[in-house]
């Protein structure tokens, strides 16, 4: 055979001219070669199914589902469960809600079988489709944080941080507890900053909302009973049975007898009173000896009242804003639970002017070891009182060694006050109604010969706020009335603007709901 055949033969021949050894041992060393190949290959998915379970098993994919979709905005879990937080503490707080119960095991309304879970979930949806609505408004127009909004923002988080602190929680972890397993301190900045740029966004819009004289004169016209003020005195009888526990201890609901019963006893004893009225009677004499009589804690008589008709409520306000009322009436109004004798002292519309006054508050210091007041609250020594004179005695001579303006007092105010409720915008207080503040403030402010520019210091002794206030009157504002009619058509304006910035906006159940986590 030449050799160029011998070639040609080896290039057709697969085995290429090899023994029958070599042969087997290249085909063992290929399947090692591929089984190597399947080994890492394996391995790899191996790695990657095992990441993937360390990751989810971490939160990172159900934190970022979408719990609860309002249009094109897509609310996680966490986010979900800070409107259905905030809602359900509220209910906590004031103990109307048994923290021991699970929400989805306790019902909330009998007649449909809804569960504090399916009210408190409602809630929140109805929080976020608000929130929805406000932010593609604030942001179409372009509106960004303020300087105010952001360090609302921060303050909030220090405040929570601090809580953390004084439960010996971790941040993170306190607000895990509050909020559920995906709430992380990013999240819960987001939310924060969600809902002050849409409260800043209503804001703006609320405080755009002005009404000329003749506006609010016709709004009075047709609301008098909710504008005007009434002076009134009541006394109520309370026509509850009496509460009866069975040998167990267990609460025994009333008999429509013993209801009954208990109803014509408050009755008989509010006509006695009101003939005794009608008879030339003093009302307050007569009251007071009606809470002696039943002992302590049973009965409670506030004295003459002056409150605005929109205050007012139930057979109360159905009694006085009667426009056939004469001053000194004398009447009794049943409620589906006892009887109140009243009395209709007077009906008017108070034109008393409003003030602005901006103030500093210094408080006095207090310790562990002061005595405390009937609400738990320290009283603070006399040092302690004349040390917080001294400070605000310092900050009047540092406004008054300046140019006096009212500008330099809000920068004052803004370092200095202890008031969290005014220190931020420079101590001031618009549309202050006589009698709506502590008493010393308010007859300082109401001084008739009180002028704009005034400043002095005012001693305040009411419970957990002991101090003295170093004063600046603004000036005087518009009649009371107009500032309750005023209020009362921006609210009934506001709630016109967010159910027609709403519209079209749905809130829809996302599978990220499923991570909800809920007591």
């Amino acid at each position: 055979m030449s050799a160029s055949r011998e070639k040609k033969q080896r290039q057709n021949d697969p085995a290429g001219g090899l023994t029958q050894k070599q042969i087997q041992e290249r085909k063992e060393a290929a399947i090692r070669k591929r089984n190597h190949i399947i080994y890492g290959i394996v391995g790899a998915v191996v790695v990657v199914l095992v990441a993937a379970l360390l990751v989810w098993d971490s939160g990172f994919f159900q934190g970022r589902s979408t719990a609860i979709a309002v249009n094109d905005r897509n609310f996680t879990p966490a986010e979900v469960a800070y409107y259905y937080y905030s809602n359900r503490n509220m209910y906590a707080n004031y103990g109307l809600i048994d923290g021991s119960q699970s929400d989805k095991e306790t019902v909330y309304d009998e007649e449909s079988g809804k569960t504090y879970y399916d009210f408190f979930l409602d809630s929140a949806k109805s929080s976020l489709t608000t929130i929805a609505a406000e932010l593609d408004a604030a942001e179409a127009e372009g509106m960004t944080l303020n300087e105010e909004s952001v360090q609302s923002v921060e303050d909030t988080i220090q405040q929570v941080k601090d809580e953390a602190s004084t439960y010996g929680y971790p941040y993170e972890a306190y607000l895990k507890a509050a909020y559920g397993k995906y709430m992380t301190p990013s999240a819960f900045k987001t939310c924060l900053e969600h809902a002050a740029l849409a409260s800043q966004y209503a804001t703006a819009h609320q405080d755009s909302l002005t009404y000329d004289e003749a506006a609010l004169e016709e709004y009075y016209n047709e609301s008098k009973k909710s504008l005007d003020t009434f002076v009134y005195r009541s006394l109520y009888f309370d026509g509850a049975a009496a509460t009866v526990t069975d040998e167990e201890g267990n609460t025994v609901e009333a008999t429509e007898e013993q209801t009954q019963a208990a109803m014509d006893e408050a009755k008989a004893k509010a006509d006695a009173m009101l003939a005794e009225l009608n008879a030339g009677g003093d009302f307050d004499t007569l009251a007071q000896a009606a809470v002696e009589e039943a002992g302590e804690g049973v009965m409670t008589y506030a004295g003459e009242q002056t409150t605005v008709g929109n205050s007012l409520s139930g057979v109360t306000a159905s009694w006085l804003q009667d426009v056939n009322r004469t001053a000194g009436e004398y009447g009794v109004a049943e409620s589906d639970s006892g009887y109140y004798v009243l009395q209709f002292v007077e009906r008017y519309r108070d034109e008393t002017p409003t003030v602005d006054v901006r103030h500093i508050l210094i408080k006095a210091e207090t310790t562990d070891e002061d005595e405390t007041d009937e609400n738990g609250s320290p009283i603070p020594t006399e040092e302690a009182m004349n040390a917080a004179k001294e400070e605000a005695q310092k900050l009047l001579d540092e406004f008054n060694a300046g140019d006096k303006t009212e500008d330099a007092f809000a920068a004052l105010a803004e370092a200095n006050s202890d008031d969290p409720g005014s220190s931020s915008n420079g101590g001031l207080y618009t549309n202050v109604r006589k009698g709506a503040m502590v008493e010393s403030f308010d007859s300082w402010i109401f001084d008739e010969s009180r002028q704009a520019g005034d400043t002095g210091l005012v001693e305040n002794t009411n419970s957990g706020q002991q101090g003295w206030h170093v004063m600046y009157y603004v000036g005087q504002n518009v009649p009371y009335w107009q500032v309750t009619a005023t209020s009362s058509l921006k609210s009934a304006d506001m709630s016109d603007w967010l159910e027609q910035l709403q519209e079209g906006y749905e809130a829809t159940e996302g599978s990220g709901l499923q991570y909800l986590t809920v007591s």
